[in-house]
């Protein structure tokens, strides 16, 4: 293990088909206040509403990359602000409620790619 810098990972480590890192999580609505004035197309230009399988996730992991976090399955279908560009940020849709529960640091598996 070795630390990478900035706020992204405080360990990582290479595992076989993934890494795992530890990282900030956050959660998100699909919604103008909390993304863009087009909430439902995301930055690699998937229409995301209606699903809980996308993340947001740092610029130096590509569109389509399998992220796990919680054993949960997520495509990386989205970016956040440049200012939270170390960060992971889960799709919530419309609940509301689901961007305080997802909250947190946390292991993060990136697969492949």
């Amino acid at each position: 293990m070795f630390w990478l810098g900035f706020s992204i990972a405080l360990w990582f480590s290479h595992m076989g088909d993934y890494r795992e890192l530890y990282a900030h999580v956050t959660g998100y609505n699909t919604v103008p206040a909390q993304t863009d004035n087009t909430p439902c197309i995301a930055a690699s230009g998937a229409n995301i509403c209606g699903r809980t399988d996308v993340i947001a996730c740092p610029r130096s992991i590509k569109f389509g990359t399998i992220i796990e976090i919680n054993g949960k399955a997520y495509v990386c279908e989205d970016r956040l602000a440049r200012k939270y560009d170390s960060r992971f940020d889960i799709s919530c849709d419309k609940n509301m409620r689901c961007p305080y529960d997802v909250a947190g640091w946390m292991a993060v598996k990136v697969f492949g790619r």
